[in-house]
């Protein structure tokens, strides 16, 4: 099986764990064996102006949309 995940952080400062960290534990927590997890871009990138997106139109600085 293979799994795509779109993960956004909303907050002004960094998360205290990875986004690789979390997910692998919440899938082995559920039983489920977690090989590799390919991680791009940063915590701070810029985001579309509502969650979720839509990720095809301009992106916002991290500063103006985070919490």
């Amino acid at each position: 099986m293979k799994l795509k995940v779109n993960f956004e952080w909303r907050k002004k400062e960094e998360p205290d764990r990875t986004p690789e960290f979390l997910i692998r534990a919440a899938l082995k927590a559920a039983g489920y064996h977690v090989g590799h997890i390919a991680v791009q871009g940063a915590w701070d990138e810029d985001k579309p102006a509502k969650p979720h997106g839509p990720w095809d139109e301009d992106r916002l600085p991290h500063e103006l949309v985070a919490k």
